[in-house]
């Protein structure tokens, strides 16, 4: 007789009905792992919003051209590497400012591993949003987006 089936009339002696998850191993079951997997994760809001508020004061030391600010840090996809989107306003020139970006991103990464309490610094991903000069208009809103 085949193991498979000495194990489901094993299973069978041993109560009283016989469910398809029956005999599973909970640590392989689909369904914990979508409850997990939905579930924002606390510590991983944490590190943006300390990588976030790092990056706000170390930005204005960098020689970075025009007026640019931090808006929002994300992960992407995880802890490992984080997306960093820079507001600036819309008459800076892109490709000099994508260039000073460049040069300073080591310098930021330095600034972000000596502050936080991780064994690996995440690698950062900026996105370049622009807006309009507008006492009313947000920064984070996307008028134009680019990749460094």
């Amino acid at each position: 007789m085949p193991s498979s089936r000495r194990d489901a009339e094993n299973l069978r002696a041993f109560c009283a009905d016989v469910f398809e998850d029956d005999g599973v191993n909970p640590s392989e079951d689909k369904r914990i792992d979508a409850r997990r997997n939905n579930k924002r994760d606390r510590k991983l809001d944490q590190l943006c919003k300390q990588v976030e508020q790092i990056l706000q004061l170390v930005f204005g030391a960098t020689n970075v051209p025009g007026d640019a600010r931090i808006a929002s840090v994300e992960p992407a996809p995880n802890a490992g590497r984080l997306r960093v989107t820079v507001a600036v306003q819309s008459g800076c020139n892109l490709s000099e400012f994508r260039e000073a970006l460049d040069r300073c991103k080591g310098y930021l990464r330095t600034e972000v591993a000596e502050s936080i309490s991780r064994r690996r610094a995440p690698e950062l991903v900026f996105t370049i949003n622009t807006y309009d000069l507008d006492p009313i208009a947000d920064p984070t809103d996307n008028k134009e987006s680019d990749h460094a």
